[in-house]
């Protein structure tokens, strides 16, 4: 197995966990920065939204294995901008591996390709299509855009669709609950429990492990490490935070009334109605029985790392 590997956006939540991970087990990692400056001359500060910035990137390297995990997140920005980044970055990088004859092109895409279908319970790859109609939510569009560049590209590829990821200084998930369990205003839309799959970031580096020495699946996977009830993924946080967990009730429609919050959005639809992606195709492929860190631990560290922040 070849142990030369490029990463992009090494400076980015889920990047950083994969360059960490793979550094431990004696990969050569090389990698692209956006925020941070280079740390050695395995690296190279990268704005793939900049043609001039094309040139840095590696000419005499070799690199079997190229991971992609550039992506803007941020649903409040332009839709040029998320289509910029995510899809044409995707097309941008599948060119470069092209051109290094790279052997595996794996890109973390994300379950938000099933537009509303998002939310619910066992979506699977098979019986869930991904959407680009233009009412749906451009951050989706363009990773489902995104997947079809990859697919039409030629390359021997690996798609893994990620579900809310979670660990230290995560973007979406802690910034939902933490807050609200803080000020006594964390609640609840739902009568049932419902079920969400989740991705503890330290989990994925042994998954893409797995996947570089299996190699190319060529097909879009599910890729989660547990699959829990929301409600108990907030107790852990609760606990973590040393408060009471007593949610409030609110209506299931209640988000509409709060369509600029996307926290708010958050917690009323996966407590309503769950967001669910079983990956047996993923561990089909790979043999995988279980993960190595417990999700809870993920709750620890990310509660850890948000009130690390505020404080400082």
């Amino acid at each position: 197995m070849d142990k030369r590997i490029l990463i992009t956006g090494t400076d980015g939540f889920i990047g950083k966990a994969l360059k960490t991970h793979f550094l431990e087990k004696g990969f050569q990692v090389f990698g692209t920065t956006f925020f941070s400056e280079p740390s050695d001359g395995k690296e190279i500060q990268f704005d793939i939204t900049n043609k001039e910035d094309l040139s840095k990137l590696w000419k005499n390297e070799k690199f079997d294995t190229i991971i992609h995990t550039i992506g803007l997140v941020d649903q409040m920005r332009s839709s040029k901008d998320l289509f910029a980044v995510n899809a044409l970055g995707a097309k941008i990088m599948c060119d470069y591996a092209k051109s290094k004859s790279c052997n595996h092109f794996i890109f973390t895409s994300s379950v938000s390709v099933y537009g509303f279908k998002t939310l619910g319970e066992n979506r699977t790859e098979c019986n869930t299509k991904r959407k680009f109609q233009r009412f749906f939510i451009a951050y989706g569009r363009s990773k489902a855009r995104a997947e079809k560049y990859i697919e039409k590209s030629g390359l021997m590829y690996s798609i893994l669709r990620l579900p809310i990821v979670l660990g230290r200084d995560d973007t979406i998930i802690s910034p939902s609950i933490i807050p609200r369990l803080q000020n006594g205003t964390i609640f609840t839309s739902g009568k049932k429990r419902t079920q969400i799959s989740l991705l503890y970031v330290k989990n994925l580096g042994p998954v893409l492990e797995r996947l570089i020495e299996v190699g190319p699946i060529n097909q879009c996977a599910n890729c989660l490490s547990d699959t829990i009830f929301w409600d108990d993924l907030v107790k852990q946080f609760a606990f973590e935070m040393n408060v009471e967990y007593k949610p409030l009730q609110k209506n299931s429609l209640s988000y509409l009334f709060h369509s600029k919050d996307k926290n708010y959005q958050l917690i009323s639809a996966f407590s309503a109605r769950g967001a669910h992606y079983p990956g047996e195709l993923l561990a089909k492929y790979l043999n995988l029985r279980e993960v190595p860190y417990n999700w809870k631990y993920g709750v620890k560290e990310a509660v850890q790392g948000y009130l690390g922040k505020k404080k400082a």
